[in-house]
């Protein structure tokens, strides 16, 4: 089973800010690390 995640407005525009700035194509497991590393989320 699978749980559910939920993201913020916050979440999902830091999100497509890394998908924006980065050089080359980003993996899905790429973002969800860049996402549990950004600092506030703690």
């Amino acid at each position: 089973m699978t749980a559910q995640i939920r993201l913020s407005d916050e979440d999902v525009a830091f999100l497509l800010t890394v998908l924006r700035n980065a050089v080359q194509p980003t993996t899905t497991q790429q973002l969800i690390d860049a996402l549990r590393r950004q600092p506030s989320r703690g």
